[in-house]
């Protein structure tokens, strides 16, 4: 995937990492996303000549499920916030020309100094885990706040993402990429609302100058 420039802060960035080796254990599966982006994913949005920052809540990364998917199904645990956390920062750096990652929690006087004028936060409200004799459909669950340089809320929405794949548990790291792809599909429609969101602003915005403009 080509990177694009710009420009990327944080006070302290936390390492994250990208990749895991999910496995199956005595007792069940411990299932560990990837964590990065398809290469179709920056096909799918646009890139935006602005400056957006995001805030990730430490729950966000913590995040865990253990729903094992139907009472038959073996014990599943799927680390979700660790996969989550570097693809929501990947998606947002690719397709921004300008991309700041707050670690530590924001105030009015951060956002300024930065001179950030939208705040993305995002938490996960759900993850669902459905496993058949066919196969295993996960879906997940984000809740998307975008704040003003004042904490204001400007726009609040929900986005899902789902995957449903075949013969999950007879191939070889299965699991780990349905969860992966269940992530990202998440992320593109947190991404394509946003993108949307900030468009329809813009013309708002221009729609209000040219109609003062006339008068």
């Amino acid at each position: 995937m080509k990177n694009r420039p710009g420009l990327i802060a944080s006070a302290g960035l936390i390492g994250l990492t990208l990749s895991f080796a999910g496995c199956a254990r005595l007792f069940g599966w411990d299932i560990h996303a990837p964590g990065l982006l398809s290469e179709s994913f920056i096909t799918q949005v646009s890139y935006c000549h602005e400056r957006v920052a995001l805030y990730l809540p430490p729950s966000v990364m913590k995040f865990q499920s253990k729903d094992r998917g139907g009472l038959s199904a073996d014990p599943q645990t799927f680390h979700v916030g660790e996969a989550f956390a570097p693809m929501m920062i990947e998606a947002l750096q690719d397709t921004f020309e300008e991309f700041i990652y707050l670690e530590t929690e924001p105030t009015p006087e951060i956002l300024k100094r930065y001179g950030i004028s939208r705040l993305v936060v995002v938490k996960i409200k759900d993850f669902r885990n459905r496993v058949t004799m066919k196969g295993q459909t996960l879906v997940l669950e984000t809740a998307t706040l975008v704040l003003d340089p004042d904490l204001n809320v400007l726009v609040r929405y929900k986005s899902r993402g789902v995957s449903d794949a075949k013969a999950v548990f007879k191939k070889k790291g299965g699991p780990e990429v349905n969860l992966n792809a269940a992530i990202e599909r998440n992320i593109l429609a947190v991404i394509q609302y946003l993108q949307d969101g900030l468009f329809r602003r813009r013309l708002a915005a221009r729609t209000t100058r040219t109609a003062r403009l006339a008068r």
